[in-house]
């Protein structure tokens, strides 16, 4: 059974201390973004920044020679990617034969294409399945999800929610049951004046697991939107599945919105700087694994 990585005390000086590393060899052409995003899946790997910094990289590196000139995973995507194998001490060699073999089981089962979406809904399958190969009965369950929500949402559903559906492979309910869950949390979150389309359906689809009535946790993402727009903070369909993450924690609303302004705040002092978006986004991530620890709510469910 994986061990499930401890939180560091200190998440936004972590984060700080992992992009400033990565950063510091970025090159003159080179995006930061992703090695922001990098930085914050790594957070909990074990090791110094630099350390981490350094196995990242050769992961990445290893992720671009595998690929080929025009591979998918040849883009700075491939930190990402990196960083979450690192964090599962994976191998890139062996994660992208595993890509190579489901894909082919993926057009077995007459599953589109998903391009990248693909690649990623296979890193999460086989990271649930803790590296074995992903077996055909969960490729199966990965299908029956995919056509549940076709079934609910035929317009919006498409390859860019394969993510979604791997991670709910891993849930116990069919998939009918986690369908119809799903499809009330999003009805709830309209109810409650949220727009629809595919940003408020992925928000749906992070919901589900935090494991609570539709209503509650409309009521919990409502509050934290009113409170942020209290504070001049305007809420995007882009901000949709930040909110969704915020929503999971059991803590008084303002408190979590005065700790996304904080770090918000610092986000800022990141060079280069990043926009407004970014700043939510990676704020709101810094503060879930702020206050998850104290989280009881959090905890049971997960089972840490």
């Amino acid at each position: 059974m994986a061990t499930v990585p401890s939180v560091p005390a200190d998440p936004w000086g972590r984060f700080r201390d992992l992009y400033q590393a990565l950063n510091a060899e970025r090159g003159w052409f080179g995006e930061a973004s992703p090695l922001r995003f990098a930085a914050m899946t790594a957070i909990t790997c074990p090791g110094g920044p630099t350390a981490v910094a350094t196995g990242l990289r050769r992961m990445a590196d290893h992720i671009k020679r595998e690929s080929g000139w025009f591979g998918q995973l040849n883009s700075s995507l491939r930190f990402v990617v990196g960083a979450m194998l690192l964090l599962h001490d994976d191998d890139a060699g062996r994660f992208l034969n595993e890509v190579k073999r489901v894909r082919d089981l993926f057009r077995e089962f007459s599953l589109r294409r998903g391009g990248i979406y693909e690649t990623m809904a296979i890193l999460v399958m086989r990271q649930q399945a803790e590296q074995r190969p992903i077996t055909r009965a969960t490729i199966v369950r990965f299908k029956a999800l995919y056509e549940e929500m076709k079934q609910c949402h035929w317009w919006l559903t498409g390859p860019d929610d394969f993510p979604a559906c791997a991670i709910l492979t891993g849930q116990p309910e069919s998939p009918h049951q986690i369908g119809w869950s799903i499809e009330r949390i999003y009805q709830a979150l309209r109810r409650e004046g949220f727009s629809a389309g595919d940003p408020l359906q992925t928000a749906a689809n992070i919901l589900y697991l935090a494991q609570l009535e539709p209503d509650l946790v409309a009521r919990r993402y409502r509050g934290l939107a009113t409170g942020f727009r209290a504070s001049r903070v305007r809420i995007w369909q882009s901000d949709y599945d930040e909110l969704a993450i915020l929503t999971f924690l059991n803590h008084p609303t303002q408190l979590v919105i005065e700790r996304v302004l904080h770090y918000r705040a610092e986000m800022e002092t990141l060079r280069p700087r990043p926009d407004r978006s970014l700043t939510f986004n990676l704020a709101a991530s810094i503060t879930f694994l702020d206050l998850l620890p104290g989280d009881y709510s959090i905890t049971e469910a997960t089972g840490r």
